[in-house]
C-alpha cells in the first residue's frame, strides 16, 4: 500500500499537466472567441507551467500575430519551431508575416521549410510563387503555381499569379490564358480584368486592324466597374486609348484617332483627381493635346510633368516638340538640349509616336537652323 507522501509525489506531474492543459483549452477557446487579450494571458500562463511544449508557443504565435503584434509573434513562433522542427504550421505563419513585411528572402527559407516538411502543402507552394514573383524569377514562380494548382484545382488567384509571372517571362500568349481562367472561376474580380488588360496591352492589342481583337481598354474598363478606381487603372485606361488613337492616325483614320485622344483625355483627368503627382500621365494627357493641335493645354501639361519629375529626358523632348510647332524655336533649342545632356544618344521612339524616329542630335540641329533663319 502506497504512503500518502508517495501518492503526492506521483499524482503531482499529472495534476501539473492537467492544469496547464486546461489553460491551453482556455485560451484556445477564447482565441475562437476572438477574446485575444484572454487567449494571450492563457497560453502564457501555460508556458509558464510547462515551457517545452511547441503547441502552446505557436498558438501564443498566431495570438500575436492576430494582434499585430509580430515581433512578439515571430519570437513565440522561433520558439515552437525550436521545440518542434516538424511544426508546419509555425513556419507557414512566420513566412506570412516576413512577407507581409516584404522580408522575401526571409519568407523563402520559411516556405521552403514548410514545403520541405509537406511537399503537397498547396500554402506552401502558392505562397513561394508570389515570392519568386517578387525575386523576378518567373519560372520558379511558375513552377511552385503549377504545383499549388495540382494540389488544389480551381483557384482562380493561383491562375491569376501565373498570369503575371508568365507577362514576367513576356510570354503573353499564357499570361492572358491564365487571366482568362482566373475570370471563368472568378468573375467579377476588378484586379483580374486589370491584369488582363496589362496582358493585352502588352500584347499591343491597340495596334491590331481588327476592332474586335483591341481588348484591353474594354478589360480597364470592367475593372473600373468592378470597382478598381485606381490611378494606375485610369492610366493604363489612358494609356491604351492614346495608343490606339495613334493607330488610327497611322493608318489614316483620323477622325476616329481624334475620337480616342479626347476618350483618353478623360481618363487622364481622372488619375489626376486621384493622384495629383502622376507625372507621366501629365506627360501623355500632353500628347493627347498635342495630336489634337490644342498646344497650349500640351505645353502645360508637359510643363506639370517637367514639374514633377525634372531629369525625364522624353518630357524634355515632348516639350521642345510642342514649341517647335508653335514655331517657338529658341525654347524647343533650350529643351533639346536638356534632353541631350540627360541622354546624349537619346533617340524618338518611331514605333510608339507618330511622327517620324529622331536622334535628339538631329532635332537640336534643326531647332538651330530654324533658330538662324528667324
Amino acid at each position: 500500500m502506497l504512503k500518502k507522501a508517495s501518492w503526492l509525489l506521483i499524482g503531482l506531474p499529472y495534476l501539473l499537466f492537467a492544469q496547464t492543459s486546461n489553460l491551453f483549452n482556455s485560451g484556445y477557446e477564447e482565441y475562437f472567441r476572438n477574446n485575444l487579450d484572454g487567449a494571450e494571458k492563457a497560453f502564457k500562463k501555460a508556458i509558464e507551467q510547462e515551457r517545452d511544449v511547441a503547441l502552446y508557443h505557436l498558438y501564443l504565435g498566431k495570438t500575436y500575430h492576430r494582434k499585430a503584434e509580430e515581433e512578439k509573434a515571430k519570437k513565440s513562433l522561433l520558439e515552437a519551431v525550436r521545440l518542434d522542427s516538424k511544426e508546419k504550421r509555425a513556419y507557414l505563419l512566420l513566412g506570412e508575416i516576413y512577407f507581409a513585411e516584404e522580408s522575401f528572402k526571409e519568407a523563402e527559407v520559411y516556405y521552403k521549410k514548410a514545403v520541405g516538411l509537406e511537399p503537397f502543402s498547396f500554402d506552401g507552394h502558392f505562397k513561394l510563387g508570389q515570392v519568386y514573383l517578387k525575386f523576378q524569377e518567373p519560372d520558379k514562380a511558375i513552377y511552385h503555381l503549377m504545383k499549388a494548382d495540382e494540389i488544389e484545382k480551381g483557384v482562380s488567384w493561383v491562375f491569376f499569379y501565373l498570369g503575371q509571372a508568365y507577362l514576367g517571362k513576356e510570354d503573353k500568349t499564357s499570361a492572358i490564358g491564365a487571366f482568362n481562367r482566373a475570370i471563368m472561376l472568378e468573375s467579377n474580380n476588378p484586379l483580374f480584368y486589370y491584369w488582363r488588360g496589362n496582358g493585352y496591352f502588352a500584347s499591343a492589342d491597340y495596334n491590331s486592324p481588327n476592332d474586335n481583337d483591341f481588348h484591353s481598354a474594354d478589360d480597364y474598363r470592367m475593372s473600373i466597374e468592378f470597382g478598381l478606381s485606381t490611378p494606375a487603372c485610369y492610366f493604363m485606361y489612358g494609356n491604351t486609348l492614346l495608343n490606339r488613337g495613334f493607330y488610327y492616325l497611322k493608318t489614316e483614320r483620323q477622325n476616329e484617332a481624334l475620337n480616342y485622344f479626347e476618350t483618353s483625355i478623360v481618363k487622364y483627368k481622372k488619375v489626376f483627381s486621384l493622384d495629383s503627382s502622376a507625372s507621366n500621365a501629365y506627360n501623355n494627357i500632353g500628347l493627347a493635346y498635342f495630336y489634337l493641335d490644342r498646344m497650349e493645354e500640351a505645353v502645360a501639361s508637359y510643363k506639370k510633368a517637367i514639374d514633377l519629375e525634372p531629369t525625364i529626358a522624353f518630357f524634355h523632348d515632348n516639350l521642345g516638340d510642342a514649341y517647335y510647332k508653335k514655331s517657338l524655336f529658341d525654347k524647343a533649342l533650350s529643351e533639346w538640349s536638356l534632353v541631350y545632356e540627360l541622354d546624349p544618344n537619346y533617340v524618338t521612339d518611331g514605333g510608339y509616336f507618330p511622327l517620324p524616329q529622331k536622334s535628339i542630335k538631329e532635332k537640336i540641329r534643326e531647332a538651330k537652323r530654324r533658330c538662324q533663319q528667324d
